[in-house]
Order: structure tokens, then C-alpha cells, then sequence
């Protein structure tokens, strides 16, 4: 069994190119595979796979294939019905299939109109591991058809067990370990990476606490507000803080306060509706317990940090390694009021004798509201529409409006949407409105209270097709604050659903006929004979 540490992807995902690049793969983790070495990096949502068979040259052959074979709840048995097998099917080498186990060697079948999140991209050519063409596959895996859950950047790493055929009809076969298909005692392991790697530029670090997250401390201006400038992980743009927030910190201040003899910090807070306000009130030492996982070998150690009884939290030496990298304090917010925060942190050795350390003061705007959001009416001719109404368009080129309300009173709103949604999976936008249309030096955008939409005398007509249908009018609007590791991310919601009927249509009720005495299967009368209709009945055996 072999265990590797997926990478955290670059600020954009690999593009399903199928041909594993230097650019987008280098930093990628690697295993031993047969013909080749498997790649894997990973972000919230998905595990990116490379298979790169150097050894396989020459010629492309179409009849080269994969098994990817899954142990979604990772206890080494076959579970009927719940562990996977992604492959391809013969001659179509880049669409993703994927069968449920049954048994040893035995899968259910593959429908052949299957769609599945996961994706798949096969290439021939060369490589970062090689300059001859050969064979590459890329895989896209969905954390969901892995049985994995969106990421918790606080949670451990996630772990994928599976087993790996390489090989080509008629051909090579090279399996690792033997015989995936057959038992799972043996399974590879790539444990996923929680969070990215603090890839902020070196410039935008703070001297004591680097980050908040990815966000650089540099890159929070004085007022508590960040933006961060494309391309990166994430681009909040003069965004608030919500949410639960980890404070990481500088790794070069770290080890030299360490060698200092430092073993332990305070972490200081102040608070006030204003940043003047913060800034004018006391110190006072912030009190709070967070987890964080020690790597040890192929395990990852759960670890409670928390204040003892002089609100002293234990500063852990920077060379061990745990899946959150230096993190100094997380701060969890739920309970702390909106506003400016101030935070900074002194360092004292094992006899509280203070170590010196690099002045800072961070200062966060903190808002963990949502906004307000409220379709307040569905308009047809001006006149309010009840929900799950009827409506008669008068013409192709009749339709309706939306009164709603986007309202965010602290005035962090990041953007509105109207849309409809309707058939299978179908949506139209109506109308949006972002931020981005309304910068200010107080970076103040509350919304509306009310607006009507389109607005008069224009209005919204249904799509052709389908015209006549069920369409769910829904407003949606997020704010502008970011945790550090995903922005926007507070968002509210609200919808009505409405029929609209074309010109020349009229609906009616459908007509049931058929005899008066038929019932639904289940009511019908027993046979009075005392057997079953149709069944003969086998003699018990005398005693």
C-alpha cells in the first residue's frame, strides 16, 4: 500500500486538457504506478488525477484503457451497491463511466445514456515527466462521486482509498495492487489536502500573523476591508470578514522566535462599532479553542488548542508539521459583534519572560449578516400574481415583472440576481446588478428596498420554447465578505412560482375514463376460494 499528500491545485484548476503539463502539474503529488507515475491535486471540490504512462509509446492505441476502482467508506471489503469502479468504455477513451461493485470481480452495468459529475480527458504526447508522446489520462473526480463531502478547512484530510489497472486490450496489464477489481485489502491511499498552501505574495505577508486564510495581512487595508487583485485563489474586492477565520502565521518570524526560546503567546483583541472606536478601547486577552490535525506518517493526529488558566495558548514548534500549517489562533465569530477587530500577539518564553517580536496590529471589518432579500410580488399588467397562479399571456410579446427587495444595511452587498427557473434544469437570467457598478472610497453599496424589474414599460417574456410551462421566479443576493478561503460566502434567497400560459392555449383538466368498478392495484377483491389467484399450493409434509 502506498499513502501520498494531494496538493492543493493553483488559484485555477488544471484544464481537462488531457496532457499533464509542467505549468499546471508540477506541483502535484506523485506515485509509482506501472508504465508510469500517478499525479494528484485536489481543491474543495473535486481530485484531479493524472495518469502518465511514459512507457506506453510509439502510436496512439485506442484500445488502452484504466480501472479506477473506489472503497467509498474505506474498510477494505467489497460493499455491494456502494464501492465504484470509473473506467471507460471500449474504443471511447475519453468519457468516464462509472459501475458500482457487486462482489469480487463483479460490477453492475453501465446505462448507456450515464452522465456523471466526474470527467475525463485521455491524451498522446509528451509530458512533464517525459519529451516522447505517450499515453496521459486526466481525470476530473467529483469529491461526490468519491463519497466525499465539500472540504472542511478545520476537518482533517480526507482520504481516498483505491486500487489501479493500467493496461491495453490485448496487451500490457499492470495492476497495482494486484488484482483491484478482486479484493481491497491492499488499497493506495492519497489523503486530500484541507487548504491550499499559503501562495500569497511574499510582500502582502504580515510580520507576525500572515494571513487570514489565503488573504495576505498586507493586503487588509486600515479600515478592515480587503481586495485582492486577480489572478488568485480567491479576489474579494474591499470585502468584510465572516464567518471562522484562521490566523496563520509568518513562518520566517515564527522560527526565529522559536530559537528565541519562545513557547508560548497571548492573543490580544479589542473591539468597537468604528475603527476609531476599536482602536480607543482596552486589550484584553480573546479566549477560544480551536482543533488542528499532527501529520504523523500516514495518519493525521486530532489536537485541541486552547488558553490555559493564565490565557497562555501553547506555541507549538513550526518544523511539525500539521494539515493547517502555523496556525496561531482561529477565530470563530458567531457569538462576536459586527464591527471593527483588532488583533495582536505577544510571545513569552516557558517562564513568562516576554520575547520580543515584530509590532502588528490587524484590524478586521467583521460582518456575518446576510443580506435581506424578499420577492415581494410577481406583476402581470401591473396587477400583484399569487403564488402558484395562473396566468394568461395576452400576447408573444406579454409577460411579467418583479418587485423584490436586495437590501444589505451594513452596506457590504456583493451582488443581486433575478432569474427563472423551469423544465429540466433550465433557468434564464432576468436581471443582476454587482458591486462592481458601484465602487465608492467608503465601499458602501446597501441594495434596494424595493425595485421593480424589468423595468416599465418593459417586462419579461417566457423562453419559446417552452412558453407555456411552470417557471420559479427567484431572487438571490450575496454579500461582500470572505473567511479568507472562499468569497462571497454569506448569501440569501427567496422565489414564487408562477404558470404562464401562451396565447391560444387552454388548459384543462385531464379526462379519467374507464369502468366505475376499476381500483388501484393492491384494493382488488380476494378470491373467496381461500388460494391465491393463479398459484398452486404445495402440501406441507405430514409430521
Amino acid at each position: 500500500m502506498t499513502l501520498i499528500r494531494s496538493t492543493w491545485t493553483l488559484s485555477a484548476p488544471p484544464p481537462l486538457t488531457g496532457l499533464l503539463t509542467a505549468s499546471e502539474w508540477s506541483g502535484a503529488a506523485t506515485m509509482a504506478i506501472p508504465h508510469g507515475t500517478l499525479l494528484a491535486q485536489n481543491d474543495a471540490t473535486h481530485l484531479y488525477i493524472g495518469l502518465d504512462v511514459t512507457a506506453e509509446t510509439g502510436a496512439p492505441n485506442t484500445n488502452d484503457y484504466f480501472w479506477f476502482v473506489v472503497d467509498i467508506n474505506a474498510n477494505g471489503h467489497i460493499d455491494a451497491n456502494r464501492d465504484k469502479l470509473f473506467s471507460i468504455l471500449p474504443g471511447n477513451l475519453n468519457h468516464l463511466v462509472m459501475a458500482y461493485m457487486l462482489g469480487p470481480n463483479t460490477t453492475t452495468g453501465i446505462p448507456a445514456t450515464q452522465v456523471i459529475p466526474s470527467r475525463l480527458q485521455s491524451g498522446f504526447g509528451p509530458s512533464l515527466n517525459s519529451a516522447v508522446s505517450h499515453r496521459q489520462w486526466q481525470i476530473s473526480f467529483a469529491l461526490s462521486d468519491l463519497g466525499i463531502d465539500p472540504i472542511d478547512p478545520a476537518g482533517p484530510s480526507p482520504v481516498v482509498d483505491f486500487g489501479l489497472r493500467i493496461a491495453t486490450l490485448g496487451g500490457f496489464v499492470g495492476e497495482v495492487p494486484p488484482n483491484p477489481l478482486g479484493t481491497f485489502t491492499a488499497f493506495n491511499q492519497i489523503a486530500l489536502a484541507p487548504v491550499p498552501s499559503i501562495a500569497a505574495p511574499p510582500g502582502s505577508l504580515g510580520p507576525v500573523i500572515a494571513t487570514i486564510g489565503l488573504i495576505g495581512t498586507g493586503e487588509i487595508a486600515a479600515d478592515g476591508y480587503c481586495t485582492i487583485t486577480p489572478p488568485y485563489y480567491i479576489n474579494p474586492q474591499q470585502a468584510a470578514f465572516c464567518g471562522t477565520m484562521n490566523m496563520i502565521g509568518n513562518v520566517a518570524t515564527l522560527n526565529g522566535l522559536w530559537a528565541a526560546g519562545a513557547r508560548k503567546y497571548r492573543v490580544l483583541h479589542r473591539h468597537g462599532a468604528t475603527v476609531a472606536l476599536a482602536s480607543a478601547a482596552p486589550w484584553t486577552p480573546i479566549l477560544q479553542a480551536w482543533t488542528n490535525f499532527e501529520i504523523v506518517g500516514v495518519n493525521d493526529i486530532w489536537q485541541s488548542f486552547g488558553p490555559d488558566a493564565g490565557g497562555f495558548y501553547p506555541f507549538i514548534a513550526p518544523s511539525i508539521p500539521y494539515t493547517i500549517q502555523n496556525l496561531l489562533f482561529q477565530w470563530t465569530t458567531a457569538s462576536e459583534p459586527d464591527g471593527a477587530h483588532q488583533f495582536e500577539l505577544q510571545f513569552f518564553t516557558g517562564a513568562n519572560v516576554v520575547v520580543p517580536s515584530s509590532a502588528q496590529i490587524v484590524t478586521l471589518a467583521l460582518d456575518n449578516q446576510p443580506p435581506i432579500v424578499n420577492l415581494i410580488n410577481v406583476l402581470h399588467g401591473g396587477v400583484p400574481v399569487p403564488a402558484c397562479a395562473l396566468v394568461n399571456l395576452t400576447s408573444i410579446t406579454d409577460g411579467i415583472q418583479l418587485q423584490f427587495e436586495a437590501y444589505d444595511p451594513e452596506g457590504d452587498l456583493y451582488n443581486l440576481a433575478l432569474t427563472a427557473e423551469y423544465g429540466h434544469g433550465n433557468s434564464a437570467g432576468i436581471y443582476s446588478d454587482s458591486y462592481a457598478a458601484h465602487l465608492s472610497a467608503s465601499h458602501i453599496w446597501q441594495g434596494v428596498t424595493t425595485d421593480t424589474r424589468p423595468a416599465s414599460p418593459a417586462h419579461w417574456t417566457p423562453p419559446i420554447p417552452p412558453g407555456t410551462c411552470s417557471y420559479l421566479f427567484r431572487i438571490t443576493a450575496w454579500a461582500r465578505s470572505t473567511n479568507g478561503y472562499s468569497y462571497p460566502c454569506l448569501y440569501s434567497t427567496d422565489f414564487q412560482t408562477v404558470t404562464l400560459i401562451e396565447p391560444g392555449v387552454t388548459l384543462k383538466a385531464p379526462i379519467i375514463s374507464g369502468p366505475t368498478h376499476v381500483a388501484a392495484a393492491g384494493f382488488e377483491k380476494l378470491p373467496e376460494s381461500g388460494k391465491l389467484a393463479h398459484l398452486a399450493v404445495k402440501a406441507l409434509p405430514a409430521e
